[in-house]
């Protein structure tokens, strides 16, 4: 019982140790610096930068898409709820505006345009963004200017998401001076026009500018999740399609180890005959489920499974074959005299010249008998010059012999017999398969062999016949004719002395070119046993792999570019996405393959701590927003106090175990030893492994960004007086809202469904306080347009905030589960051929 007990905690140690490794590697594979890094080892920036253009066009396509519906709603808005007589300059405006930022980023669709000039993306990128921030800061100076109306602007953060997340303009650096500039330009702008007149006007620009960093601050969190996110699965891609890569030379030179042994035809029936025993075996093993799965029982399954049924025989006759039989002479004598290092290496060279002379006149090599070399043409592929192709086989033994007689002093010289008609040849025995071939007319090549002359090729009357006149020869040996075997055959022999036919015969240049192709074929296959030549073979096909797969890779579920295309003009690429598309519902995302929804939201989040640091920042922006805005009481700093304390503690717990491995691990499996030190390690790590610890954190900051911004609510009623009129700033309030709709979605790992019904419950109770609840307070509110209701104009931000986030998470969302599904199907259709593979 102690020793089961001990093996138990063995085993779990060892699990525990090996999924400690595991996710130490994890942290560290989900670094950025780390990816780049990677990336650019592997040199695929410049393939990951082309599937970033790509990427970046479908984004700037969704974009023009919501600036066209954004500017004709805002017009439309205008339209049927304002002055007619103000709204004109505006609508005016607004559609102009549209136009030119259309015209303007529609040279970012001419790829051959953009690759010769690649700072036009710049340029555009900066222009209509530029024009997009005149439009709005210029119409709220003219309206201030010209008719004394203060207006809020509606476009900033706006602008801001357009540039963080639909702008073609790579990297991070780019988009956040960018950002930066337009942020600089709005708060200019509210300190000189809108908050000019106001008593705490120094309160005003903080919140402000608190409001539109928090804003870059998500941009630039999506910006970097995404970049982790795409290089990841870039790199998983890249992983699969070099194992791909080095499973198929495996399986190519397995086929060709087994085919330089075996027959094409002995061969596929043997491994058909394995691959059928062990699926009976594995039907078998699943009807008795109670069986042991020790070692013992899997080797004796595995050794049933090599073992042929005994009334199975992988023989084949073959007629119209040559047998070529070659012996060393005076080898017995070697033996004895010879040192034992020095024979086997002599007879290593001498076999290693007649392999590769073998494959040069396609003939195939039976098998070594201590000093004898037999081999057969014709019976591998119909070849009817195989009689020719032994002889002249023969003929290059007996000068490799020579040469190697010469080269290394020794005393040697070959004898070979050569004899054509039928043979069978198959495979037989049980735990060891042993090819071979049998009939009269091997024993008949044998005796040739036997009887031969030494340096001569000793032939058959039926092998002289098929060598149609090309060489020269005399009658065979004295003892062949005395040789019983032979004479019962009536077997007359001959000796061929040398090639007889010209140089340019064009049968025996044919023979040559073929004998050629096969002395090349031979040396890139003895060098692909170079390891670092593989290693290079497997790099540069890895590279033009996934030059291909690039157009496989997704770009997002809605492709405004192929919305008006026919399904009949699509390739082979887009109907394969189509495929996995039906994998995924259309409006939840979710896999309709329940196990991979299952398995899917169950994948640890190593992101969730620069989630969390997202949702601290946010908070923190929040609550400053808040005591900004309103004299802090009591209760207001007891649940601020809770809730910064839950977020901060949770904070701490989800980057333990990144700064211990950082900072004071020693190896990659040691862990914490002092109790509390290793309790904070494993709920680090249980916090990104569990989902529903996941869905907890996230409901729990959710719930202390809303408790913060509720704040500035807690105090009003709906009255209607003048001193509740003031109790809060609507504005105030609708941005803290935005940056609640934002934090909701850009939460990692996180169920769409579960942020999208956040998001939209969030939506719908900031809907109820703007209609029902202190409608009189956002009435007196500054619109963003002349004569305009002031709740349209916070209604449009928040529903165009609402609808940005959920189409770039859906975005998101569903190339992430596309990369899944295909990982899904490849990992099937992996273990599929591994098995095939172990098969063979």
């Amino acid at each position: 019982m102690n020793s089961q007990y001990n093996a138990s905690n063995r085993t779990s140690s060892f699990r525990s140790n090996h999924e400690h490794v595991q996710t130490t590697l994890n942290e560290r594979n989900w670094e950025w610096s780390y990816l780049v890094r990677k990336c650019r080892n592997l040199e695929l920036e410049e393939s990951y930068d082309l599937y970033m253009r790509r990427l970046r066009i479908g984004y700037l396509s969704i974009f023009i898409f919501i600036q066209l519906l954004v500017t004709c709603t805002h017009a439309l808005v205008l339209l049927t709820s304002s002055d007619l007589t103000y709204a004109y300059v505006d609508m005016i405006t607004y559609l102009v505006t549209g136009v030119l930022i259309w015209l303007i980023l529609s040279v970012n669709f001419r790829n051959e345009l953009i690759s010769k000039h690649g700072w036009l993306v710049y340029a555009s990128s900066w222009l209509a963004v530029s024009i997009l921030v005149l439009m709005d800061i210029g119409l709220n100076v003219y309206h201030a200017t010209s008719n004394n109306d203060i207006l809020n602007p509606i476009y900033d953060a706006y602008t801001l998401y357009a540039i963080y997340m639909f702008m073609p303009i790579p990297h991070v650096l780019q988009p956040f001076i960018l950002g930066t500039a337009v942020t600089i330009c709005y708060i200019i702008n509210y300190s000189f026009v809108i908050s000019a007149k106001e008593a705490n006007q120094m309160h005003s620009i903080f919140n402000e500018a608190i409001y539109l960093s928090c804003v870059n601050f998500l941009g630039i969190f999506f910006r970097l999740m995404r970049d982790i996110a795409l290089r990841t699965t870039f790199l998983d891609r890249r992983q699969y399609v070099e194992e791909n890569l080095l499973l198929r030379y495996a399986r190519d030179q397995e086929r060709s180890l087994l085919l330089s042994i075996l027959p094409a035809q002995i061969a596929d029936r043997l491994q058909e005959d394995v691959r059928n025993r062990i699926e009976r075996s594995k039907q078998q093993h699943h009807q008795r489920p109670g069986i042991n799965h020790g070692c013992s029982n899997n080797s004796q399954a595995l050794r049933r499974w090599r073992q042929p049924d005994h009334g199975t025989l992988f023989i084949e006759p073959h007629k119209d074959v040559t047998i070529l039989y070659a012996d060393v002479v005076n080898y017995t004598h070697l033996t004895t005299t010879l040192d034992v290092k020095k024979l086997v290496e002599a007879l290593h060279d001498l076999f290693v010249r007649f392999d590769i002379a073998s494959e040069e006149h396609n003939v195939l090599r039976i098998k070594f008998l201590g000093d004898c070399y037999y081999c057969v043409a014709g019976l591998a592929s119909p070849n009817e010059d195989h009689a020719k192709c032994c002889v002249d086989l023969g003929l290059r033994m007996i000068k490799d012999i020579r040469d190697v007689r010469e080269k290394r002093n020794l005393n040697i010289d070959m004898r070979i017999g050569v004899h054509s008609g039928d043979v069978l040849s198959g495979v037989i025995g049980a735990s060891k398969w042993q090819f071979d071939i049998w009939s009269k007319d091997v024993d008949i090549a044998n005796r040739l062999e036997a009887t031969g002359a030494t340096g001569r090729v000793h032939v058959s009357q039926q092998t002289l016949r098929l060598l149609d006149g090309e060489y020269f020869y005399e009658d065979g040996t004295e003892k062949a004719r005395e040789d019983p075997v032979l004479q019962k055959h009536d077997i007359r022999t001959f000796l061929i002395k040398s090639l007889r036919a010209p140089m340019h015969d064009p049968r025996r240049v044919q023979r040559e070119r073929q004998a050629k192709k096969l002395s090349e074929a031979s040396k890139s296959n003895f060098m692909y046993n170079s390891t670092l030549q593989q290693y290079n073979q497997v790099r540069n096909q890895a590279k033009l792999e996934m030059c291909r797969e690039l157009d496989k890779m997704p770009i997002g579920r809605i492709q405004i570019t192929k919305i008006c295309r026919r399904s009949t003009n699509l390739t082979q690429d887009e109907i394969e996405e189509e495929t996995f598309r039906r994998n995924i519902s259309s409006f939840c995302l979710l896999f309709r393959i329940r196990n991979w929804e299952i398995q899917y939201i169950r994948e640890p989040d190593v992101m969730l701590k620069y989630s969390i640091v997202l949702a601290w920042f946010v908070y923190i922006c929040l609550l400053s927003i808040q005591l900004l805005s309103k004299d802090p009481k009591y209760h207001y700093w007891i649940i601020d106090g809770v809730t910064i304390s839950v977020l901060t503690a949770m904070l701490i717990i989800s980057w333990y175990k990144k700064l211990w491995i950082m900072y004071f691990s020693d190896t990659e499996q040691s862990l914490p030893k002092y109790k509390l030190s290793r309790m904070l390690y494993k709920m680090s790590d249980f916090m990104q492994r569990s989902i529903g610890i996941r869905v907890t954190v996230y409901m729990l900051v959710v719930v202390s960004c809303i408790a913060v911004t509720a704040m500035q609510v807690l105090d009003c009623g709906p009255k209607r007086d003048e001193e509740l009129i003031q109790c809060f700033h609507p504005w105030i309030l609708t941005n803290c809202v935005t940056l609640l709709i934002g934090t909701a979605f850009l939460f990692t790992r996180i169920p769409f469904v579960v942020k999208t019904t956040v998001a939209v419950l969030i939506t719908a109770a900031y809907t109820v306080l703007v209609v029902y609840e202190f409608d009189h307070i956002f009435d007196g509110s500054p619109p963003t347009n002349v004569n305009l209701n002031a709740k349209y104009s916070h209604f449009l931000l928040i529903f165009i905030t609402l609808g940005i986030f959920h189409l770039m998470e859906r975005q998101t969302e569903f190339i992430a589960k596309v990369d899944y599904n295909n990982w899904q199907l490849e990992a099937a259709t992996d273990a599929e051929a591994g098995r095939r593979l172990n098969y063979e």
